[in-house]
C-alpha cells in the first residue's frame, strides 16, 4: 500500500529508521488497539528490512529521503489526512494499550494535544542523561509559559487535525517534539498529559539520538521559539542583563564623582552609559516585537476560528 490513499478518522504515524526488530510488532499492536484506524510507517532511508516488515504487518508505507525525524513528521502531517493523529516511535518502547487514553481528550474536543508522559509513569527505562536533559528543558518551558508540562521530549502523542495541518513546523530532527509542544502553548491550544510507562528496548534495536547534537538542536529551537513567541521575555531579560553589566562600572564612576566632583575614569563612564543605553534599547525592541507578535496571534486565532467554523458547517 502506498501513502496518500483514502483518509481515515484516526491515523497512527510512525516515523522509522532501521527498526526491523520491532516495527512489525508495533504496527500489529496499534492495528489491534485501533482496528478502524490506518497505520502509516514512513521510512527515513532504512538499510534493513524495516519497510518489508512494516508492509507485511499491514502498514501504509511512505518515504522521506532527507534524514531526520522532523523531516519525516513534516511530510506525514502534509500527506496524511485524518481527524485525529497518533504519533509514536517504531522502537516498541511505548505501550499501544495507552492509545485510547491519549485519543479520548482529542476526540471529545477537550485537548488539541495529549502527551504520553514518561515522567508521570515509571522512570526505570530512563538513563540519567535523559532525565537530566528532560528536567532542564521542562524547567525552561514551564518557566517561560507558566505551565506544568512534565515530559517535553515524549515521542508518544495524540493531536487534533488543526495541530497537524494548521501549525507550520521547521524542525529537522528530534527537536520536533519540543517544537510541537511550544507552538501549541504559544497558540494557547489546550494540552493534557497522561502517564505511560517506557518499556525496554528490544534486542537489535538501538537509539538514534545523538546526545550532544540533538541537545544543541533542542536548545536552539527553544531559544528561537522564545525569541519569536516571547520577544519581551527574551529581549527584556537580555536588556536587564546588559544594564546590570553597565551598572558595575557605572556605580564606581558615580561614587568617584560624588566624592571628588570629577570623572577620572572616563572610558569606564563611556562603557557604563553605552551598556545601559544598549540594555534599554533591547527592552524597547522587545516591547515593539511583543506588540507585533500579539497582533499576529490575534489574526491567527481569527483565522483558526474561521477555518473551524467552515469545517463544522
Amino acid at each position: 500500500m502506498e501513502a496518500g490513499k483514502p483518509s481515515t478518522n484516526i491515523a497512527v504515524l510512525i516515523p522509522c529508521y532501521n527498526e526491523e526488530a520491532t516495527i512489525a510488532a508495533v504496527v500489529a499492536d496499534f492495528r489491534r488497539e485501533l482496528p478502524n484506524a490506518r497505520v502509516y510507517v514512513y521510512d527515513n532511508g532504512s538499510t534493513d528490512r524495516t519497510v518489508e516488515k512494516a508492509a507485511a504487518a499491514g502498514a501504509v508505507i511512505g518515504r522521506e529521503t532527507r534524514r531526520g525525524k522532523g523531516y519525516v513528521m513534516r511530510r506525514m502531517f502534509r500527506e496524511v489526512e485524518a481527524d485525529a493523529y497518533v504519533m509514536v516511535d517504531g522502537d516498541g518502547t511505548y505501550p499501544a494499550s495507552r492509545v485510547h487514553a491519549l485519543l479520548a481528550p482529542v476526540q471529545d474536543g477537550s485537548a488539541d494535544m495529549v502527551i504520553g508522559s514518561r515522567l508521570l509513569g515509571s522512570t526505570k527505562g530512563f538513563k540519567l542523561p535523559n532525565l537530566l536533559g528532560n528536567f532542564i528543558f521542562r524547567w525552561m518551558l514551564n518557566s517561560l509559559f507558566r505551565v506544568k508540562t512534565t515530559d517535553l521530549l515524549s515521542g508518544y502523542r495524540a493531536m487534533s487535525r488543526r495541530v497537524a495541518k494548521g501549525i507550520p513546523f521547521v524542525s529537522r530532527g528530534f527537536e520536533i517534539e519540543t517544537e510541537l509542544t511550544m507552538k501549541c502553548l504559544a497558540r494557547d491550544y489546550p494540552i493534557q498529559e497522561i502517564a505511560v510507562d517506557l518499556g525496554p528496548r528490544a534486542a537489535g534495536s538501538r537509539s538514534k539520538i545523538n546526545v550532544v547534537s540533538d541537545t544543541v538542536l533542542i536548545v536552539d529551537v527553544i531559544l528561537a521559539l522564545v525569541r519569536d513567541y516571547k520577544p519581551l521575555t527574551a529581549f527584556g531579560l537580555l536588556g536587564l542583563f546588559v544594564i546590570g553589566l553597565g551598572l558595575i562600572p557605572g556605580t564606581i564612576v558615580i561614587k568617584e564623582f560624588i566624592e571628588t566632583g570629577l570623572v577620572p575614569r572616563f572610558p569606564s563612564a563611556i562603557l557604563a552609559v553605552g551598556l545601559v543605553l544598549s540594555g534599554l534599547l533591547l527592552i524597547l525592541v522587545g516591547l515593539v516585537l511583543h506588540t507585533v507578535v500579539r497582533r499576529f496571534q490575534e489574526l491567527d486565532m481569527q483565522l483558526q476560528e474561521l477555518l473551524d467554523t467552515r469545517r463544522f458547517k
